[in-house]
């Protein structure tokens, strides 16, 4: 199922193609891959779905690699319900947790923590700040010897100062996973895997993992599921695919964003997967929602150019001499942000700037799903 990756050639040169996809030099001199936005081909390779954070040092080898990239249940023809319930091969039914994602990475080495696209994000430094407790002390431990050991642990951050929709108590880390870094394979799906006893041996909590239910029985549960997401459904092939229950949907949004505008806002915030699983189990044909999301896809990668372009044609100049000859650019605070060796913010910008002007208030779907919301 999953790319053996020992170096960043391995990826990047198969994506190359993908604008979409950005590798960034990271302050302390970590590569990182990962898609800025997508649209229904992003993920059309083993190479691309690995491109969710996955991280290299300063050589090009592999030093962490987190959760591939895994769609919703009903987003895809392959994950429609009737298909999926049709599976024989699902070895795991897990909570979704309604947090954001964490996972180690061996710098210099020494283990550090990072999220999907950053090693200094506000969910990192809530997470450095957790583990400063001593009575977390286990998790630091056990983080470093999977580190050292040349894997990755996932783990779920829920977070009274991050909440999303669900409202934590108080703050947790769950540990979602172990990968190898090399082969991408889920250690702890291998129930004679070494990793079990580092587990126990340093008692690190585990995201619920529901033995007694099937797949049917899953799906029966989400009506009446509140104040939870819903669940995360393995394969014996590693692969994955996530289900959320109405009530979550419902205050996320999900069936209610039409307007051609509102799809192309989901999609720059990556919120977009939710509402094409919402909208395919309503029947609704996913054509023009994916049309807004490539034009999106298009006229972002077009900024990104343009901020590249101007970028390497100058970046010998010191930095006054580029400031002076760019600074009537309609980009140049995205430009000078290039120049200075920081991740230009495009999205903010243009969610700022140009996604009024680019995306109109037409509504995209009609009748059948209408009648669906207000029934």
């Amino acid at each position: 199922m999953f790319k053996a990756v020992n170096h960043i050639s391995d990826i990047q040169s198969a994506v190359e193609g993908k604008k979409e996809i950005k590798f960034f030099l990271q302050p302390n001199g970590v590569t990182l891959g990962c898609y800025m936005y997508m649209d229904k081909d992003t993920f059309d390779t083993l190479e691309a779905l690995e491109c969710r954070g996955i991280c290299f040092d300063a050589e090009g080898k592999v030093i962490s690699r987190p959760l591939h990239k895994f769609f919703n249940v009903g987003e895809k023809e392959w994950l429609l319900p009737e298909k999926v319930m049709a599976r024989d091969d699902v070895v795991g039914i897990y909570d979704k947790l309604d947090g954001s994602m964490l996972a180690t990475a061996l710098v210099d080495g020494k283990q550090v923590w990072r999220s999907k696209q950053s090693f200094v994000s506000d969910v990192v430094k809530l997470t450095d700040a957790l583990l400063e407790n001593a009575e977390n002390s286990n998790i630091s431990k056990f983080a470093n010897e999977v580190a050292q050991n040349g894997m990755t642990a996932c783990f779920e951050l829920t977070h009274p100062d991050a909440r999303i929709i669900v409202a934590p108590d108080k703050p947790r880390l769950r540990l979602l996973h172990v990968r190898d870094n090399v082969t991408g394979a889920y250690l702890m799906l291998d129930p004679q895997n070494a990793v079990h006893d580092l587990i126990a041996e340093y008692d690190v909590e585990v995201v619920q993992r529901h033995d007694g239910l099937d797949i049917k029985s899953m799906l029966a549960t989400l009506d009446d599921m509140v104040e939870r997401e819903g669940y995360v459904i393995q394969f014996a092939n590693g692969d994955m695919a996530k289900v959320k229950c109405p009530w979550y949907r419902r205050l996320h949004g999900a069936v209610s964003m039409l307007r051609e505008r509102d799809i192309a806002r989901l999609a720059l915030e990556n919120n977009l997967d939710d509402v094409k699983a919402a909208l395919t189990e309503l029947g609704i044909d996913l054509e023009e929602v994916n049309g807004v999301e490539t034009r999106l896809k298009d006229n972002l990668t077009d900024l990104w150019d343009e901020i590249e372009k101007v970028y390497l044609a100058d970046r010998e100049l010191d930095r006054k001499s580029f400031a002076i000859k760019h600074k009537e650019h309609p980009l140049f605070g995205l430009i000078m942000r290039r120049y200075a060796g920081q991740e230009p913010d495009v999205a903010e910008w243009y969610g700022k700037r140009s996604l009024r002007d680019d995306f109109s208030l037409r509504a995209l779907v009609y009748g059948a799903l209408a009648e669906s919301i207000e029934g």
